[in-house]
């Protein structure tokens, strides 16, 4: 009975590495759509594929829940991680489409930094999903969960003078309303993974 159940244990596993590579590659499609801000509704719609192919992923973890009677770790972190996930893409291409359709002239600086934060954090997530499928590099897992909170702290703070510089020395108001809503969707997005984090280092501190 034990072997024929492991095959359905792993699959969650399985399917959450492959959210994790989406995750990455989603990412560095944008860092390179706010970088390079070229063929912005080509990029645009790129990171739109990789949100559906991150929903299609999601969809099937939530079928497998309904149809399995044992799981690697609990259904509502298993959801609840599903669900996270797809709130990262979400808001990347959230994001993404608001370059695409404000049509500023190009980022800031700061955008650009918040970009390879997000890139950073993502990448970081991947990491400690994959190593959440053996549970034998814990103190890895943290180390990679401590630096998407130091990432999250540099976005907070980014955030904060990018606003207080907005009106401090105010643009065209139709530009500041444009770049702020930029902003928070970046910085929502570091939050995303942010919370991601949260629900993985809950899952290690059950399992370990």
């Amino acid at each position: 009975m034990r072997f024929s159940l492991i095959p359905r244990e792993m699959k969650f596993f399985d399917m959450f590495d492959e959210a994790a590579v989406i995750l990455t590659r989603a990412a560095g499609k944008f860092v390179g759509l706010v970088t390079d801000f070229d063929r912005l509704a080509e990029r645009s719609y790129e990171l739109r594929q990789e949100e559906h192919a991150c929903d299609d992923v999601v969809g099937r973890i939530i079928k497998a829940l309904d149809r399995s009677f044992i799981t690697p770790f609990d259904r509502e972190d298993i959801h609840s991680l599903a669900s996270k996930l797809d709130d990262v893409l979400d808001n990347m291409e959230e994001t993404a489409h608001r370059f695409e359709i404000f049509r500023i002239d190009k980022p800031t600086s700061e955008a650009v930094v918040l970009a390879r934060i997000i890139q950073d954090s993502c990448t970081h997530l991947a990491e400690a999903i994959k190593l959440c499928r053996t549970m034998q590099r814990v103190d890895l897992i943290q180390q990679h969960l401590r630096e998407i909170g130091r990432l999250e702290n540099e976005a907070d703070r980014i955030y904060r003078d990018t606003d207080g510089d907005l009106f401090a020395n105010p643009p065209d108001i139709l530009v500041l309303i444009k770049l702020r809503e930029i902003y928070a969707w970046m910085e929502e997005t570091v939050d995303a993974c942010k919370d991601v984090s949260m629900i993985i280092s809950e899952i290690v501190i059950k399992g370990s």
